[in-house]
Formats: structure tokens, sequence, C-alpha cells
């Protein structure tokens, strides 16, 4: 990410290992809302003795906050709705459990393009797979307007990923009738002769059989 001189990145926290929360302020609010800063959580989550318990819990990942938070790293999580076409077992299941329910109960949103791959394995061994998650609150998804893998790899198993933030009002606006270059003197009669053709009785159950 790049930010104006405005703007400070700060470190605020370390609850656990594995993981870094920034706080992003601007003297002025940020993207048009009420805000003056956003936090981004990056987690790098690994596997403990226990299969179904990741290093760091979900409660942590997803706070329950009252201004924009973006939650993005490696969290050694799968799920059906980032990874179409995998095949999930039981155990993975019972895992990514947790994460995804506390995710929903705190309103966010995942914000990968369905089936794209985050993961390309060095050696050729392993299938792709989606490892790089990102979710945003319910206050930062508005300002979301782009998720893209589209970057050259930078040498890692992992490519980069490309958010993009901008104020909704910026966003482009659905098209709309030209109503000032409408013939309507032409188009009236045209309108007020259309007739929706009556639909045909409904047969009778001895003309049906």
């Amino acid at each position: 990410m790049s930010f104006l001189s405005n703007y400070a990145v700060l470190p605020r926290f370390k609850e656990v290992d594995d993981v870094l929360a920034l706080d992003v302020s601007s003297r002025e609010p940020l993207f048009g809302t009420n805000f003056h800063s956003f936090r981004v959580i990056n987690a790098y989550s690994t596997n403990t003795v226990d299969h179904r318990v990741r290093s760091v819990p979900p409660q942590v990942l997803f706070p329950d906050l009252g201004f924009p938070l973006l939650v993005v790293g490696d969290l050694i999580i799968h799920n059906p709705l980032s990874d179409t076409h995998r095949y999930f077992s039981a155990r993975e299941i019972s895992s990514l459990t947790p994460y995804f329910a506390k995710a929903g109960e705190s309103g966010f949103a995942l914000l990968h393009r369905l089936g794209e791959y985050t993961r390309f394995s060095l050696v050729g061994s392993a299938r792709p797979s989606v490892m790089n998650l990102a979710l945003a609150n319910p206050l930062l998804l508005s300002l979301v307007k782009r998720w893209a893998a589209s970057l050259p790899s930078t040498g890692s198993d992992h490519i980069p990923i490309t958010i993009t933030l901008a104020a909704p009002s910026l966003s482009q606006k659905p098209p709309r009738p030209r109503g000032a270059d409408t013939d309507c003197e032409t188009l009236d009669p045209v309108i007020k002769g259309f007739r929706i053709p009556t639909a045909p009785t409904c047969p009778t159950p001895a003309k049906l059989d």
C-alpha cells in the first residue's frame, strides 16, 4: 500500500505470535467517511500439535470493532468459498469452521474472486491452492473496489495480492437512460398502443388428459 504524507502507518499491537496489526491514520477523514483511521491485521498462522487448532485464534483475527478493518495473511485455512475445486476432508472442515463462523458473526466478507489461486508449489508436486486470504469487516467492505492477483511472482510460492480502496462516491455509477435524448412524441403512441396478449385459458383436467 502507498499513502500520502498526511497518513501515518503505526504498529498497533502484537497480541499473539504471528500477528501484526497496523493502524493507518489521517488528519482528514478517510475515503469520504467519518473515520480517521482503519486497521490492517496481517497474520501468518501455523499448525499446532492439535491439528484442529491454529496458532492464531479466530477472536484475534475477527474482532468486533467500530471502525474499518482488513484482515490479510496466510491463515492456513481452506474454505469452499475461496477454493471451489478443492476436496475438503472432515479434518479440514473441523479446523476451518470456527474461523469462518466467527468471521460470519462479525460480518466479515471474503474479497477473493472464486477459484483464483494464490499459492503455486515451486516443486510442482502439489496442486495450486488458495492460502492468502483477505476479509473486510462491514465498515470497510464498501470501500473495497478491487481484489486482484495479477502481479508477477516475487520468487515465493505465494503470489502478491493487490487490494484497491476508494470512496464509495468515486465509484462508477451504473448507466441510466438518457431521457433528454428520447423522442417521446414518436414513442408515446407506440407505447399506448402496446397490448399484452391475454393468457390462454386453463384447460380442464379432461382436456389435459
